[in-house]
């Protein structure tokens, strides 16, 4: 009782998220909500595989709900690998279908093979995130045919621990980051340098050692294809389930207190 009491309060927190990210959005910008859910498993002492499945939820131009339309459905398969403890090397391909909104005005697919480095470096209860990326992004034109475009990306992520100092069953953690991206140009993306900039600020609870479940409210300032400036508010709602195949994976969350 006293898990799903805590996730109830977590929600309850989510919900406030998505309630104050109506009230100060502004008329020339969109609101977004970005629902996902995540896999991992661990097949090798230092590498994990993972999926995650997501959509984009966009408002109409003259409403301010976050959930008008589905703008977007795409996906992630990953491969991670630990060549230190504090060091992880990724790969992921991600295929994306889009909607028509202020990017372009014709639904499109897009394709993303990406590598990255995280760097973690750990302070008592919080965690401090470095992030790396370089995605190769194959789009669709208006003309059916696809275009290449890289787009290297620098994250930094802060991570803390409120309740407790390891992210364990029972945690609540707070985290905020900052991303910025930049754009190599292209016909479908346009040839200005900067991309956006992405700042998140989010809660996170652990159900158990192996679930999780995140709520952030996201800010994004970004380029458009025609060189204007556009600006996106959104509320996401993450689910992690990791180490899907552990004998030890609802350990503990049924147990009677």
């Amino acid at each position: 009782m006293r898990n799903i009491y805590r996730v109830y309060l977590f929600l309850s927190c989510a919900l406030f998220f998505f309630q104050s990210e109506n009230v100060i959005a502004q008329k020339n910008s969109s609101t977004q909500f970005w629902p996902e859910i995540d896999f991992t498993s661990k097949p090798f002492n230092k590498s994990t595989i993972g999926i995650d499945l997501y959509s984009n939820r966009e408002s109409d131009a003259d409403t301010s709900t976050s959930l008008g339309y589905n703008s977007g459905v795409g996906g992630r398969i990953w491969y991670n690998h630990y060549f230190r403890s504090k060091v992880k090397t990724s790969l992921f391909f991600e295929p994306i279908w889009n909607r028509s909104t202020a990017d372009s005005d014709y639904d499109r697919m897009e394709y993303r093979i990406a590598i990255q480095n995280v760097y973690y470096s750990p302070f008592n209860r919080w965690t401090l995130q470095n992030r790396i990326r370089i995605e190769d992004r194959i789009i669709e034109n208006s003309t059916g045919d696809f275009v290449n475009t890289f787009r290297p990306r620098y994250l930094i992520k802060s991570v803390v621990g409120i309740n407790k100092k390891n992210l364990i069953q029972g945690a609540l953690y707070l985290y905020v980051s900052n991303e910025i991206m930049f754009n190599t140009g292209s016909s479908v993306t346009g040839y200005h340098f900067f991309d956006r900039n992405l700042t998140q600020v989010g809660l996170g609870y652990c159900i158990t050692d192996y679930i999780t479940l995140e709520s952030l409210y996201a800010y994004t300032i970004r380029i458009l294809p025609n060189g204007s400036d556009a600006s996106i508010q959104a509320w996401a709602l993450t689910l992690s389930i990791n180490n899907i195949f552990s004998v030890n994976y609802f350990k503990g969350y049924f147990n009677k207190k």
